[in-house]
């Protein structure tokens, strides 16, 4: 068996920088650090198989049965741990020469999590689907380790439907894993390059099953157990989010959807909250200078907001649309008003920008090697307490906070909703982080008229907008627009009032 470390980048399109011109500059900086007949150029054939109902799949597996220079193997990858675009993966490689079907009698029998099944298995076994693609691969030595950079171009195939491949990995095979990042910031210095989880399996099975990536509903809960430790609990809300956050990312590199980024977006504030939550135990200081890229990345998605209020109401499909759906005058305006605001390739730019991809390089590799530890400000005993006996003081925190600033007694108005909506969604941020260590049905129940009070400020801030705009509006139906935004407004005010008042009597679940 072996155990991949690896990293992997997508790398921008042919539009951006050519395979030729992707080639020279790993040339460049590889050649000078090649180990003795280190470079070679193959075409590989991949051919990967389930079963039917892709039980390989559901066990996490990936087997493929893989094509060169006249040599077969069959490889079986196992369940691993992703962090980032940093994957760590068990496998086994089998010489072969039957190339039809893999034989599963030849991997370690101790890897199957249903031995019993094994032949019914072996019988069912499927091709589903195929990847071709040239390999160009440098073994170099990096700062005493060994790492291998491979550039693959091609494409995967399922019957008639095919995806292009254009993908860096690094993997270490021998060495410091840390040289693996600091070589990867090398590639990211002179190539567009983004972190990507999207393996040509995966990749494969979407083709085979017809079914495009798309936004997940809800960030959800970060799984956590009332053994973990409280560091092992920081750790694994952060990787929740990160994954969250990438995976959005690759939906939007495919779709280019506003919707895209704003779900996006909620994996990077559950990071950024992450950060803030755990700060009596894992200081600010200890990762200030992700602190500092977060908050440049946030600023970068500063238009988004507004951009999203345009679109719901212009939509053909959005709640407004009906009421101004024969005002093309109007609907004009307001998409002239969207003009000036970030365009979606600029966002692609962003993602396979050097700054941005060293980001998540950062936050991966702190996560990796934990490195708030070198600050002599971590103390042991906190950070190594169960995390079942402070995560009712983590949630009352944020519970406080919210009851200071939504007086039960107090009348809220647009504005004061407006104002408020960043502490409920760190209200709700922290039930996504260390909610899953309570009851399931007392959570929901606590938390559904938030997420409702939540989607109500979104609505008022879409008619904030319109009626914003409004001022400067020269239609004949001006004047009854604004009467009609000022009802809408009354009247959705009015339910967000019934909705606190319940809420903030509600028995916290924690």
């Amino acid at each position: 068996m072996d155990t991949e470390i690896e990293l992997k980048f997508a790398v921008a399109s042919e539009d951006v920088i050519e395979s030729c011109e992707v080639k020279a500059e790993l040339d460049k900086l590889l050649l000078p650090l090649l180990n003795t007949d280190g470079y070679n150029c193959k075409k590989l054939i991949n051919t990967y198989f389930d079963t039917p109902n892709q039980q390989l799949r559901a066990y996490d597996f990936g087997l493929r049965i893989r094509t060169r220079d006249q040599h077969s193997e069959q490889t079986i990858k196992t369940a691993g741990r992703v962090v980032g675009g940093l994957h760590k993966r068990p496998e086994y490689n089998i010489d072969i020469e039957n190339t039809q079907k893999p034989d599963l009698s030849l991997f370690p029998s101790d890897i199957w999590p249903e031995p019993a099944l094994l032949d019914e298995l072996q019988n069912s076994l499927v091709p589903l689907f195929s990847t071709h693609f040239t390999r160009h691969l440098w073994l170099v030595n990096f700062e005493n380790s060994v790492i291998e950079v491979v550039f693959d171009t091609g494409d995967v195939s399922s019957e008639n439907k095919t995806v292009d491949i254009r993908e860096i990995e690094l993997e270490l095979v021998d060495g410091d894993m840390r040289q693996l990042f600091e070589l990867a910031n090398l590639l990211t210095d002179v190539l567009p390059l983004r972190l990507s989880n999207d393996s040509k399996a995966a990749r494969g099975y979407r083709l085979f099953l017809g079914q495009p990536l798309g936004n997940q509903p809800e960030i959800g809960m970060c799984r956590l157990n009332v053994e973990m430790t409280v560091e092992q609990a920081f750790q694994q809300s952060i990787e929740h989010g990160l994954a969250y956050w990438q995976y959005h990312e690759e939906v939007y590199c495919q779709q280019q959807h506003l919707s895209n980024l704003q779900q996006l977006l909620k994996g990077i504030y559950l990071v950024r909250h992450t950060l803030n939550l755990y700060r009596e135990f894992i200081p600010k200081k200890a990762g200030s200078q992700i602190w500092q890229e977060i908050k440049w990345l946030i600023r970068e998605f500063s238009w988004l907001d507004e951009a999203v209020h345009i679109k719901q109401l212009t939509s053909k499909r959005g709640i407004y649309r009906k009421k101004i759906a024969e005002d093309e005058q109007l609907i004009s305006y307001l998409e002239a008003s969207r003009k000036g605001l970030q365009q979606e390739s600029d966002v692609i730019n962003l993602f396979y920008s050097k700054r941005y991809t060293q980001l998540i390089l950062s936050l991966m590799r702190w996560l990796v090697e934990r490195g708030w530890r070198c600050y002599s400000e971590i103390d042991e005993n906190k950070i190594s307490q169960n995390i079942g006996t402070i995560a009712a003081q983590l949630n009352q925190q944020d519970w406080e906070k919210l009851k200071r600033v939504m007086p039960v007694k107090q009348s809220f108005d647009v504005e004061d909703y407006i104002q408020v909506e960043k502490y409920v969604g760190r209200g709700l941020l922290s039930g996504a982080s260390i909610g899953s260590l309570f009851d399931n049905e007392e959570r929901s129940d606590f938390r559904a008229p938030w997420l409702d009070i939540l989607e109500g400020i979104f609505e008022l801030k879409t008619l904030a907008l319109f009626d914003e705009n409004l001022a400067n509006y020269q239609g004949e139906n001006g004047d009854e627009l604004k009467v009609w935004v000022s009802n809408k407004v009354t009247s959705l005010v009015k339910v967000l009032e019934q909705s606190r008042q319940s809420a903030l009597k509600m028995t916290p679940y924690w």
